[in-house]
């Protein structure tokens, strides 16, 4: 039987609901896990879960929202960093996306959740925060362009082309295969310029 959780630990509890339904849904998949397996997970009862969550999706849209927005906060200030130039901006913002999204892996899910598994309604903040990210990373391509840094006709379609690569790592990195972390950035890091047609393509640590 479940232990019995206090409701004051409000936030803490919360946040531990997050934690065990995102591991849950990153292992089974999201249609795959009731309310009842997070609720044992996390040692309360459902009726307790249903404290802090109307429901299952309730739940998907807060482990989504809280992702995007550390993710968000994590990334666009580097990219918007003008003291840096466009290319150092790529190159540290390669290696947070990468960095960030393996650090927090179990709460990206397996596919695109924001588009394939939230309701209309709570898709639309995970679809702007998205933005907010997408079109950071467009302006410093279009700005190394502008300055020379960079050579690409289409940067709409460069942009995406870039961001679907580095959301990809997700569904096939390991820690423990062949390509340690280190080198994954670097790699990805040469890639990304060289797809940019960037002029200094060096990787930096």
């Amino acid at each position: 039987m479940a232990r019995k959780k206090s409701l004051d630990e409000g936030p803490v509890l919360s946040g531990r609901i997050l934690d065990s339904a995102s591991h849950l849904f990153y292992e089974r998949g999201y249609g795959s896990t009731s309310i009842r397996d997070i609720a044992e997970a996390v040692g309360i009862s459902s009726s307790t879960m249903y404290h802090h969550f109307m429901n299952k999706q309730d739940i998907l849209h807060a482990i989504v929202s809280r992702f995007m927005t550390d993710f968000v906060d994590a990334t666009v200030p580097t990219l918007r960093d003008r003291s840096l130039s466009p290319t150092e901006r790529i190159r540290r913002v390669v290696r947070l996306h990468i960095e960030f999204s393996q650090a927090r892996r179990p709460e990206l899910l397996i596919g695109n959740p924001i588009r394939y598994a939230l309701d209309p309604a709570n898709k639309e903040q995970g679809i702007k925060l998205q933005r907010a990210y997408h079109d950071a990373v467009q302006e410093v391509i279009e700005e190394g362009c502008r300055c020379g840094e960079f050579a690409t006709d289409n940067v709409a379609v460069t942009t995406l082309a870039i961001l679907d690569m580095l959301n990809g790592i997700r569904e096939w990195f390991s820690p423990s295969g062949p390509l340690g972390l280190d080198e994954l950035i670097d790699r990805y890091i040469e890639i990304v310029l060289s797809t940019l047609g960037a002029r200094d393509r060096s990787v930096r640590t």
